[in-house]
């Protein structure tokens, strides 16, 4: 016989996935051992294009000032039975997951590689582990009528297909005239990396979540407030690489901290709102 969920029911049932939680401390050692490697030894990026060494640098700062915190503080608040938590616990580690497969296949070899390994791994596992604690049935009818559904569709739905726009206009016209688009040129690498990782999971992913939100199916407000703190957390980071890309000459890097910063502002607020109309502990 099927148990009945009662309207008061805890929906973090952090059990399941309590070693996965536990991941998040060895994670957040390796991820401050990378990140430091990346600021201060100067081997780390020394066979990085320089414009890229200065992104790296920036992405590298705001792991440990806001990353690190948000991934630690988040693992204890859901041990403790928040679910709002749970959520910015989950989107921290998409992040991760999705940063370190760029650091670990496009940064070129150096001293920090086995940690790049370490917090890939880690963060994967601790993802794919936490599934089984999420009820998403119970999580999504905590949302009540204030929830900004629809504003967190148009913005997931644009954050898709401003990313195809991006990237499609650097690539369509390299193969419509045969030649490697001047960014990989520049970069030094056989490949696009980010244009990888978006086309092939970011911009899916957004899509889908818009239109699950829009039509009010429950993995859908499991999946917005998660991809909204991604959407946060990859707008800051890009904000940290505008500063460091502006401190090491490129001009374009305040126009880059400008446009990343009210990115991450837009989708703090409906993060914000969104987990302020629901009952998530």
């Amino acid at each position: 016989m099927a148990m009945q969920s009662l309207p008061g029911a805890i929906v973090n049932n952090p059990e399941p996935g309590r070693w996965a939680l536990w991941l998040s401390f060895p994670l957040a050692i390796l991820l401050a051992i990378a990140s430091l490697g990346g600021l201060f030894l100067p081997s780390t990026y020394a066979h990085e294009a320089r414009l890229h060494a200065a992104q790296a640098a920036g992405i590298d700062a705001m792991s440990l000032a806001v990353i690190l915190p948000v991934l630690a503080i988040a693992a204890v608040l859901v041990l403790r039975g928040s679910v709002a938590a749970r959520l910015v616990w989950t989107g921290a580690l998409v992040y991760l997951v999705y940063n370190f497969l760029y650091y670990t296949f496009a940064v070129h070899f150096n001293a920090m590689f086995l940690p790049y390994c370490g917090v890939l791994g880690l963060s994967f596992y601790a993802l794919a582990g936490s599934v089984p604690a999420l009820s998403i049935p119970e999580i999504a009818r905590r949302y009540g009528p204030r929830t900004p559904v629809r504003a967190t569709a148009i913005a997931l739905l644009l954050l898709g297909l401003g990313t195809i726009f991006h990237w499609l206009s650097e690539i369509a016209p390299a193969l419509l005239t045969g030649r490697i688009p001047q960014a990989v040129r520049d970069s030094g690498l056989v490949t696009e990396p980010a244009a990888v990782l978006d086309l092939a999971f970011l911009v899916p992913a957004s899509i889908t979540a818009a239109i699950l939100l829009l039509r009010r199916k429950p993995l859908g407000f499991v999946l917005g407030p998660v991809l909204l703190v991604f959407l946060v957390l990859s707008g800051l980071g890009l904000a940290a690489m505008g500063t460091a890309m502006a401190r090491r000459g490129f001009e374009t890097g305040y126009a880059f901290f400008a446009i990343a910063l009210g990115i991450a502002a837009g989708g703090a607020v409906l993060l914000a709102l969104s987990l302020r109309g629901s009952k998530l502990a």
